[in-house]
């Protein structure tokens, strides 16, 4: 299953790229928030979050789902580091300083909000490229929950 690429912008950011599913479009981008993902999100500022970078909201909503389900050694860390989304610093440090396949995929949705305009679409081409049935499930959920959230 894939995606096909087509250029369009997101009526939040104006970021110059979205993912066409089998229906519908709905607009990938990043809008290049700080700081780290939370489990411990009050409702208030998850509202607050949702408003103002629906993307990083779609993250912290999947966050235990994805950290317990991603394998990011399996294509997606040398997908982000080859489309220039994380750095080679950060990429020798999520391999080196995490000893399991969770805490590496904790580490980079940790860091993922902070990887600049394009890092949510990013992510979920890569989830889509590594052509496991588990990261297709979930790079769909997250299309479509940003879909809904804009």
């Amino acid at each position: 299953m894939s995606f096909p690429v087509d250029r369009s912008s997101c009526s939040v950011c104006n970021f110059n790229g979205s993912i066409h599913g089998s229906s519908s479009s709905s607009s990938l981008c990043s809008h290049g928030g700080s700081g780290s993902i939370n489990t411990a999100v009050t409702s208030a500022s998850a509202s607050s979050t949702q408003k103002s970078d629906p993307h990083r909201s779609v993250l912290l909503q999947c966050y235990v789902e994805l950290k317990s389900s991603v394998n990011v050694e399996d294509h997606v860390l040398d997908y982000l580091y080859s489309n220039f989304v994380i750095s080679k610093s950060l990429r020798d440090r999520i391999r080196s300083d995490c000893t399991t396949a969770e805490s590496k995929a904790g580490m980079l949705l940790d860091e993922l909000p902070s990887c600049g305009a394009s890092a949510f679409r990013e992510f979920v081409d890569a989830l889509i490229a590594s052509k496991t049935s588990v990261h297709q499930k979930l790079a769909k959920k997250l299309m479509d929950m940003a879909k809904n959230s804009t």
